[in-house]
């Protein structure tokens, strides 16, 4: 029996204000994309069961366009597979009340889509004699409470979650942790997992299968182990279930055989190319210096910059330099790539970020600020790449004094 284990679509995601001839931001169309070509595959290999662990939509209330384009691929995708489909509800796309309706019940009215978001509770598919136990997102405060494992009159057991498992990167908005003795072990056929964003072993029965796009809070980090452009579509997995280098990083989804509890393949979604070129020390560099060196690593950028989401830190960087840099090469990169970010660090705070990497701390400051405003609920007038973009500049100014 195969399985399909998608995660992460991030629905209705949107950033950096660029928009295509119809009108719809750019970064939004990318996941649409992402989103209906993962289906797509899925209606290819057709699975006897597909699995979407969580954040389905990037917000509790997506857009009208949002709602009726994930309805229709929902609706074609019933047309082309009999497999059942199961959805859990994650940190995103569930209510925190309990008296607010969620837009994931909209999809439970097709045929064959079963949908959790409220607490943990079993989902029965006699037909293939398989029970999926779904852990959405508003369940875990109750974890400590929940008796956690498969039923033994189904032939096969699966617990579908969306939350971090203990040993996974940790953010300021994860509440709760899922220890490994709670959520894996040998008596599931397969685990699940949706929330964090890159495709991760955890077991041979239990997986993160990653986002199908750039959505998080994190996409340098996860943008640091480049796809390889040489690696098929479908990359098969080898004996032990290593996962090949060639696949860090990279987006799309799992196709896995419960009875023989092997990891089929990960099938590659084509993403928006994200780079993060590698730092500028500019310590004792001239402006002239470092401009060499910024339009030198941009042009370092196989296949050019432009359309790719692009970010180069320069570390070091007395605010007297600064203020000579090229700016105008600077907006020229910017007016051509789909987002351009250069982070500028003085060299009191660069010496802080380096002290924190070597003391376990993983981010700077500004990365922080990056991941607050990036989760925070913030009204619709408000741009939030402008709140992002002036949160930087004020953390700047308190560094440099100014």
């Amino acid at each position: 029996m195969r399985i399909a284990h998608i995660a992460d679509p991030h629905l209705g995601y949107r950033a950096y204000n660029r928009i295509t001839s119809q009108g719809i931001n750019r970064r939004e169309a990318d996941v649409f994309k992402a989103f209906q070509s993962a289906l797509a595959k899925v209606a290819e290999i057709q699975p006897d069961l597909i699995l979407i662990a969580g954040d389905l939509f990037h917000v509790v209330r997506p857009s009208n366009l949002t709602i009726q384009y994930t309805f229709r691929e929902f609706a074609s995708l019933r047309t082309k597979t009999d497999a059942p489909v199961v959805i859990i509800g994650g940190n995103h796309d569930s209510p925190r009340s309990a008296d607010t309706g969620c837009i994931l019940d909209l999809l439970g009215n097709l045929p064959g889509i079963y949908v959790a978001h409220t607490e943990y509770v079993q989902v029965p598919l006699k037909n293939l004699d398989t029970s999926v136990f779904c852990l959405c997102h508003r369940a875990l405060p109750h974890l400590s409470s929940l008796k956690i494992e498969p039923d033994p009159s189904s032939k096969r057991n699966i617990l579908l979650a969306h939350g971090t498992v203990e040993g996974i990167v940790r953010h300021a908005y994860d509440l709760f942790e899922l220890q490994r003795s709670q959520v894996i072990s040998d008596a599931w056929d397969y685990v699940a997992f949706g929330h964090y964003h890159c495709f991760t072993e955890l077991a041979p029965n239990a997986y993160y299968a990653g986002s199908l796009e750039y959505t998080s809070t994190s996409i340098w980090s996860e943008a640091n182990a480049p796809v390889d452009p040489a690696t098929p579509e479908v990359s098969e997995v080898g004996p032990g279930h290593r996962v090949p280098d060639q696949l860090r990083g990279a987006k799309g989804f799992i196709e896995y055989d419960l009875d023989a509890r092997k990891l089929l393949a990960f099938h590659k979604v084509e993403t928006r190319r994200v780079i993060d070129l590698r730092p500028i020390d500019a310590k004792d560099l001239t402006a002239a210096d470092i401009n060499t060196m910024i339009e030198r690593r941009v042009e370092g950028i196989p296949g050019g910059h432009a359309e790719k989401i692009v970010r180069l830190v320069i570390e070091n960087l007395p605010r007297s330099v600064q203020q000579d840099l090229d700016w105008s090469l600077v907006r020229a990169i910017r007016s051509e790539a789909l987002h351009f970010e250069l982070q500028l660090r003085p060299p009191s705070r660069s010496a802080r970020a380096s002290d924190q990497r070597a003391a376990g701390v993983s981010r700077p400051l500004e990365e922080e600020w990056d991941e607050f405003a990036r989760a925070y609920e913030v009204p619709r007038e408000v741009d939030r790449e402008r709140l992002i973009s002036l949160g930087r500049d004020y953390l700047a100014r308190q560094e440099s004094g100014a």
